[in-house]
């Protein structure tokens, strides 16, 4: 529609997009397009390159002078130092360990540790940076020790209260507040001192298989899960049915129903915010939001991996 003359009821204007997955452009055949040899999450080069970077920003927008295609261009400047960019990367923070019997306030402790050691990386990435991600929420990185607090209190209890200063309701907060607390690890864990630039997958798999915030976010999303899990139940979906509309890999919902009906009650709040997603046919879950279809499956994999707080 951008594309398209005015006569036919578009704007008439000149389109450019860089590309990352080659076999993606190739099949969607955008009007003109840079295809860039980087890997995710750095779409204009490694960072510290500013010449980089602007001369992929000038290669792109000069695709508008080209005809429209579609036109696939191979970006064939400077790439970097491929030395430095596959340097192994690692994060050798000692966090503490969630015990397997633990309470919310023993948890919760850990957490606040876990973040009072990534704080002076932070501080030192954000010095260095002069911005962050954090504050989506309503609240800066003084809040992020409260943060964590909310998810242990969701995924233990599923609390729903909403403590002053945020300016989202609950459960809708765990999307921000999420997104809060992974920008405050990913901000300090790129800031590490003489460490190699860690790629998007290194700072994933850091963060939900080795910190104990990431087993929290486990945590939420089973917790957000099994309640839209018994509101479908209550609807009279089949298993298979049920997958499907939580986009959970098959057999998924009949290995958990079991275990999710042995719980200690869902909130009926929580159930009824979850039954008014379904009932207005929203196709967004919020439980997708909270890991990385990625990761959803590899809760396993974290070493002397354990549930912090029951369910």
């Amino acid at each position: 529609m951008i594309e398209r003359p005015e006569s036919e009821g578009g704007a008439d204007i000149a389109t450019v997009q860089i590309s990352l997955i080659r076999p993606v452009t190739e099949a969607t055949e955008p009007p003109r397009a840079l295809w860039v040899p980087f890997p995710f999450g750095r779409p204009l080069g490694p960072p510290n390159r500013p010449d980089i970077q602007f001369d992929v920003l000038r290669r792109t927008l000069a695709l508008v002078d080209q005809t429209a295609g579609p036109a696939l261009i191979d970006y064939d400047g400077p790439e970097g130092d491929e030395q430095v960019e596959n340097t192994a990367w690692s994060c050798p923070v000692t966090f503490p360990t969630a015990a397997p019997e633990s309470e919310s306030d023993a948890l919760t402790a850990q957490l606040r540790r876990e973040a009072q050691l990534l704080r002076p990386w932070f501080d030192e990435g954000l010095s260095a940076r002069g911005r962050t991600s954090v504050g989506t929420s309503g609240k800066g990185v003084d809040s992020i020790e409260e943060m964590l607090e909310i998810l242990v209190r969701f995924s233990a209890e599923a609390d729903m209260a909403v403590p002053d200063g945020y300016i989202h309701p609950m459960p809708q907060l765990l999307r921000y507040i999420t997104d809060d607390i992974r920008d405050f690890y990913y901000e300090a864990a790129i800031s590490k001192p003489g460490a190699a630039f860690p790629s998007p997958q290194d700072l994933l798999e850091w963060f939900f298989l080795q910190t104990v915030a990431g087993d929290v976010f486990y945590q939420v999303r089973e917790r957000l899960l099994a309640a839209d899990v018994l509101v479908l139940m209550a609807k009279g979906l089949d298993d298979d049915e049920i997958d499907v509309r939580l986009s959970l890999l098959a057999g998924t919902s009949v290995a958990v129903s079991g275990d999710i009906l042995r719980q200690s009650s869902i909130s009926r709040e929580l159930l009824g915010d979850s039954a008014k997603v379904f009932q207005a046919d929203q196709p967004n879950r919020l439980s997708w939001t909270i890991v990385p279809v990625s990761m959803r499956d590899r809760r396993s994999e974290r070493t002397g991996s354990k549930t912090a707080v029951r369910a």
